[in-house]
């Protein structure tokens, strides 16, 4: 059995590892018209100081890591076309030789293309978009002498490329149509985390770009009716599912515009699997469609896919589950599960419930449904926000309901209450 995977990100690699896992005779080949070996995602920016910065590679899942599992990887590799009768695929390398594979299942991690939006002057040089480190270390190189930048877009790779433009000295302007991460954290949240972005990041809300500005190259944005001047404009307003493949291939394409797929990733077309950015998941409480442009969820949709793929007959229950960190302005940011206003979007009712702990200087949110189960959480803190992280996520997977497991008290609380046991009141 020969197992075909289009793309080298976190949905392809996962599947490529989940199909060995299970399969170990299973012959796999890993397609990718990438040429630098895996780096994570969250953290690309990086690059924009290092451009030769080896730091991102994920060595799980380098080249010679995946070789020894026996997965063949071919970088520099293109498909162009593609027959899934004859189950045959036309590719092209970078110096341009052609060649047939054939295959007797197929995946598909073709992930997301850049989301910018149409208005004049997009074109221009200096208007970057980062999607890939090597996007970034280009991107690095042009930034060296260049003192303004303007940032468009308050989502995770919006605020992590302003933070470390930040750090390497330049003046960054970062436009916010509405609030930070509207859709991804409550709005007492998104208050909270601006007010711990530091100087050196110019916010301006309430408004949208309307055009770039410059003949031969960038030299500013019109935002409302005030022209910002810059030397850079970066645009990170998310992405697009690439269905340019999926296309070619005959395969169905849902009403968000993502393949659609069923709850083994397999598309309309037998033998034929699609995860990560480019598919549209079911919500595992509406049933409706969404996009899920999330690494996590790519990689838990790759597993999926790999293990069906090579027969296994496992359905996981939680592929469609949300969950992003990164930390940005000293601030760990998680965001699992639903927000509200997805989960409007899905036409769940919710209430929110809101902890602190001064202690770690942490903020957290609780989404749950009308009957009290957690469906959603997210964190800002100081510092360990990942276990605060952990215990939302467990209650997420296992339904609970926040009134019959609530979150353990913050540590220092915990503390307290074992040396009262022991010695009596404290203070």
């Amino acid at each position: 059995m020969k197992l075909v995977i289009i793309g080298y990100g976190p949905g392809g690699v996962a599947a490529a590892t989940a199909a060995r896992a299970f399969d170990r005779d299973a012959e796999i080949l890993l397609i990718t018209d990438e040429t630098i070996q895996a780096h994570r995602k969250p953290g690309s920016s990086l690059a924009l100081e290092f451009p030769d910065s080896e730091k991102l590679f994920i060595a799980d899942w380098s080249y010679d890591t995946l070789r020894k599992k026996r997965i063949e990887v071919s970088p520099g590799v293109r498909v162009i076309s593609a027959d899934t009768g004859e189950r045959t695929l036309q590719t092209v390398d970078s110096k341009g030789k052609s060649s047939t594979i054939s295959y007797d299942k197929l995946v598909l991690a073709t992930g997301g293309v850049p989301a910018v939006p149409e208005m004049p002057g997009v074109d221009l040089p200096g208007v970057h978009t980062i999607q890939t480190m090597v996007d970034a270390s280009r991107i690095g190189e042009t930034l060296r002498d260049a003192e303004t930048v303007i940032i468009v877009g308050a989502g995770f790779s919006g605020l992590e490329t302003a933070d470390r433009l930040r750090e390497m000295g330049k003046d960054v302007h970062l436009i916010v149509r509405s609030r930070f991460m509207r859709r991804l954290l409550e709005e007492p949240m998104s208050d909270e985390l601006e007010s711990r972005i530091p100087p050196g990041v110019i916010v301006h809300k309430g408004s949208s770009p309307e055009r770039v500005t410059g003949t031969d190259r960038v030299k500013g944005l019109v935002v409302g009716s005030e022209e910002m001047l810059a030397d850079a404009v970066l645009f990170m307003t998310g992405v697009s599912p690439n269905t340019e493949l999926a296309k070619t291939l005959g395969l169905k394409i849902g009403s968000l515009g993502g393949v659609v797929v069923g709850p083994t990733m397999e598309t309309s077309a037998d033998g034929v699997y699609a995860v990560g950015d480019c598919v549209e998941l079911m919500d595992r409480l509406s049933g409706k469609p969404m996009l899920l442009p999330v690494g996590s969820a790519a990689a838990r949709a790759g597993r999926q896919a790999g293990v069906t793929a090579v027969g296994g007959k496992k359905v996981y229950s939680d592929t469609a589950l949300k969950l992003q960190y990164d930390r940005i302005f000293n601030t760990d940011i998680v965001c699992i599960g639903h927000s509200s206003i997805t989960a409007s979007g899905a036409g769940i009712k919710t209430k929110t419930h809101y902890l602190d702990d001064p202690a770690e200087f942490a903020k957290i949110a609780l989404v749950t449904t009308k009957d009290d189960r957690l469906i959603g959480g997210q964190v800002l803190s100081a510092r360990m926000g990942a276990p605060i992280a952990y215990q939302i996520l467990e209650r997420i997977e296992s339904g609970a309901k926040l009134s019959e497991k609530p979150l353990l008290k913050p540590r220092h609380e915990r503390i307290k209450d074992l040396l009262e046991n022991m010695l009596g009141p404290i203070g």
